[in-house]
């Protein structure tokens, strides 16, 4: 399958991972939707970027802990492209939260941006895949739901629940859409990490993979005509040291 003319939405696409994701596409001749929050700027230059490779790009604001931004980024998607062939769920929010001090409010920002965004987004742009006979789904999870760690509860229970997820979403939307998911491991550093070095000790290969190794998954996810349902691990096999 050739992703020449193909559109796709890719959330949490104004930087890091989300950011190699979408001009990735945007090389491979997808016309893409970047979506943001706060990050306009970033935004923007990836927007420009994309658009180097001859392929219509926009950009959308949307805050996904708000029901109403949620609706608008499914509406404004669907008016600027009138049908979205890939998304690629990769929104996310990461900090700690032990579990001692762990607040209702804590885990509805994480609940909204894992679970809620993902799944309402999905629902309705599926429905759409479905109809028009192909689609791809792509959910950005972790390791973590299969190899828990210390003091980031919220996190990993929400995205534990979008690993769930892909699997249901594989189930109602079958034959037409396939829907899979990713499990990154120490792709690039977090945001305020001291050492990185740190992670890389419970690592097999020890070293950071790079925002392309997820690429190359996603590419296989799009191309496959065979694979739903399923998790690409890209974890320099922490899930076996």
């Amino acid at each position: 399958m050739e992703l020449q003319g193909k559109n796709a939405l890719i959330t949490g696409a104004s930087k890091r991972i989300g950011k190699e994701i979408a001009l990735f596409l945007a090389e491979k001749g997808a016309n893409i939707i970047i979506h943001y929050n706060r990050s306009e700027d970033e935004a923007e230059k990836v927007r420009a970027l994309a658009e180097d490779y001859g392929v219509k790009a926009i950009k959308i604001r949307a805050d996904l802990e708000k029901e109403e931004d949620i609706n608008f980024i499914i509406k404004e998607s669907l008016l600027m492209f009138r049908k979205i062939d890939i998304l690629v769920n990769n929104a996310s929010v990461y900090y700690k939260t032990p579990l001692d001090d762990l607040s209702m409010e804590s885990l509805d920002r994480f609940y909204s941006v894992h679970i809620k965004a993902p799944l309402f987004i999905s629902k309705s742009l599926g429905k759409i895949m479905f109809e028009n006979g192909y689609g791809r789904i792509i959910n950005i999870i972790d390791y973590a739901p299969l190899r828990p760690y210390r003091d980031y509860s919220a996190y990993i229970v929400t995205k534990g629940g979008l690993y769930t997820m892909t699997k249901v979403l594989a189930k109602e939307l079958a034959p037409h859409v396939l829907v899979n998911g990713i499990l990154p491991g120490p792709i690039i550093p977090a945001e305020g990490t001291e050492d990185i070095e740190v992670p890389l000790e419970k690592t097999v290969l020890k070293k950071w993979g790079g925002e392309k190794e997820i690429c190359k998954a996603v590419e296989y996810l799009i191309k496959t005509e065979f694979t739903t349902g399923s998790f690409i691990p890209v974890e320099g096999g922490r899930l076996i040291c």
